[in-house]
């Protein structure tokens, strides 16, 4: 198999896989690696897109998959059925949905969390594949593919993969926006928890006073178990500092003017 794809997930019904950069520097003078998938990144076009026909044939080594689905993704609450769309073009959306074999559901990030959720043992249950970063977390992303997938089969359990995304060592934010990311959790009642609870729980203390860190590793995990849905991994790669992703925050820092993007993928066999 190519180094350009890792296997988070494989099971006879279920594969879930996320792709890397290949041979890159995100701190070196390199921009887009060899296997940048995003069309929206000043990347060629031609070479995105030769990276996504290269994506297709390395999942159908696999098992049989026919399409791969890709949307126009915007920090939105927005879930797409694909069963039910007709279009051929991309949706504006941040999580896909289907409950057809051979359809692979595609998120890129670049630090965000890109979480598959999936039944192993349920033929008839649907898969997801949801792009969350903070602005999902906080406008319940996960909580409303999960309503969309369990009104289609109430009896799936679901489980779930999160991918490779930024730990909370590399994710500086102010404790404003730390606030703000807690109160519109808690407001919405994605965890359990009251604000105290989670701040101690996702939030910690940064050498900036002025800042703070980040879980967001945490605050996905916490959001899954609160809709009664399994990690199946137990711990997930660092996009910052781990040489094989694409980091958003590790390529600005580094003074770069884009960033890559990788595919964190779902698909019914």
């Amino acid at each position: 198999m190519d180094g350009k794809l890792m296997i988070l997930h494989r099971t006879p019904r279920v594969l879930v896989a996320q792709t890397t950069t290949g041979d890159f520097d995100k701190f070196g003078c390199d921009l887009y690696g060899q296997f940048n998938v995003g069309l929206h990144v000043g990347d060629s076009p031609i070479n995105a897109l030769q990276n996504r026909a290269k994506l297709l044939k390395m999942l159908s080594e696999l098992g049989q998959v026919d399409v791969i689905h890709w949307l126009n993704q915007v920090h939105s609450d927005n879930v797409v059925d694909i069963d039910q769309s007709s279009s051929m073009n991309a949706h504006t959306a941040d999580a896909l949905i289907t409950k057809c074999r051979g359809q692979a559901l595609a998120i890129m990030t670049a630090d965000c969390v890109p979480v598959a959720i999936f039944d192993d043992a349920n033929a008839d249950a649907s898969v997801a594949c949801i792009h969350a970063g903070w602005q999902g977390l906080t406008n319940s992303i996960i909580a409303k593919a999960l309503s969309k997938m369990r009104a289609s089969n109430t009896s799936a359990s679901h489980h779930a993969v999160i991918g490779a995304h930024i730990s909370q060592s590399a994710y500086e934010i102010t404790r404003e926006l730390a606030d703000k990311i807690v109160n519109l959790v808690c407001a919405s009642d994605l965890v359990g928890m009251d604000g105290d609870e989670l701040y101690q729980a996702i939030i910690a203390d940064s050498q900036d006073n002025d800042k703070c860190l980040i879980n967001l590793d945490k605050l996905t995990r916490l959001q899954l178990e609160n809709l009664g849905v399994q990690v199946v991994n137990e711990s997930s790669l660092c996009t910052y500092t781990d040489p094989r992703f694409y980091s958003y925050r590790a390529q600005t820092h580094a003074n770069k003017s884009a960033t890559g993007r990788m595919a964190t993928i779902v698909v019914k066999l």
